[in-house]
């Protein structure tokens, strides 16, 4: 099964294997009249701005150095839990101007299924293209293409999640990481917050109890779920839930302080991961 990223971290196939996040970049511009560049030191001066850049919503972009004098950028939107987009482009590195121009830009989309498995995959021709220009000062990145400008700021989105230790969920599921944090978990956490019970009655594994409540199936869920709402408190800690290395024992995956617990009903087996919610909190009546 193919997978993205976004990922963050973005992409170990949705994955974005990051080396730095945080704190922006320290790098002194060269002054115009000099004809040294960063590349005097033997490495491609796009290593001066390697890393990941947030836009608006769930936007980011990371950029990585290609060869001695190319830039890569990736840019990945994620504003639907059930669609994603990844734009990669490249081009030579201007350490004058600090610009990467590039002619073409490869669009992918991905379409997602509620268990957080890729649905459809759809590239597009690399046809447009325009260039990114990076700013010391306000330590941004600027992509103008087909004349529209898309400003990013350095650091990551905080809804946009990376790989750190890549076996941290290995305990519960075999289910790749980046996936579980940016397509699973991201999918659960809009149902909830949205209150989109319909969304979220496809990703339990019944029967479940809420509230004292067993419910022994979707209808019975959906049913129960007509008059009820998310606790304000609740909801406040959820909307603070990065999914990123969230909190994992032998139980399943808890997202925000147990106001979710996921669990993969075909761990240690010959099934493919598949992960369920097996427990819901912070639900009452409206």
């Amino acid at each position: 099964m193919k997978k993205t990223i976004i990922a963050f971290v973005l992409s170990a196939a949705l994955v974005f294997s990051l080396a730095a996040c945080g704190s922006a970049p320290a790098v002194e511009p060269q002054a115009p009249e000099t004809e040294e560049t960063p590349a005097e030191d033997g490495q491609n001066p796009v290593m001066n701005f390697v890393g990941v850049y947030h836009g608006e919503g769930s936007t980011e972009a990371l950029v990585e150095a290609e060869g001695m004098e190319n830039a890569k950028i990736t840019v990945t939107r994620a504003d639907s839990p059930w669609f994603h987009t990844q734009t990669v482009m490249s081009g030579p590195f201007d350490s004058e101007t600090l610009t990467m121009t590039f002619n073409g830009a490869a669009l992918t989309e991905y379409s997602y299924k509620s268990d957080g498995s890729v649905d459809e995959e759809k590239s597009s021709p690399a046809e447009n293209s325009g260039k990114a220009v990076f700013s010391l000062e306000a330590n941004t990145m600027t992509i103008t293409e087909d004349g529209v400008d898309t400003v990013f700021q350095w650091g990551p989105a905080e809804d946009m999640k990376y790989v750190s230790d890549p076996e941290h969920y290995n305990g519960v599921t075999a289910m790749d990481k980046a996936e579980i944090e940016t397509v699973v978990a991201f999918n659960v956490r809009s149902a909830y917050l949205s209150e989109n019970w319909f969304a979220l009655a496809d990703m339990i594994r019944y029967p479940i109890t809420i509230n004292g409540t067993e419910l022994a199936d979707a209808d019975a869920f959906l049913g129960y779920m007509m008059d009820k709402t998310v606790d304000e408190s609740d909801r406040s800690v959820m909307l603070d839930e990065n999914l990123f290395d969230m909190f994992v024992n032998g139980q399943g995956i808890c997202m925000g302080s147990g106001q979710i617990w996921l669990n993969d009903p075909g761990y240690m087996t010959d099934k493919e991961p598949t992960l369920q919610i097996i427990a819901i909190s912070g639900i009452v009546d409206r």
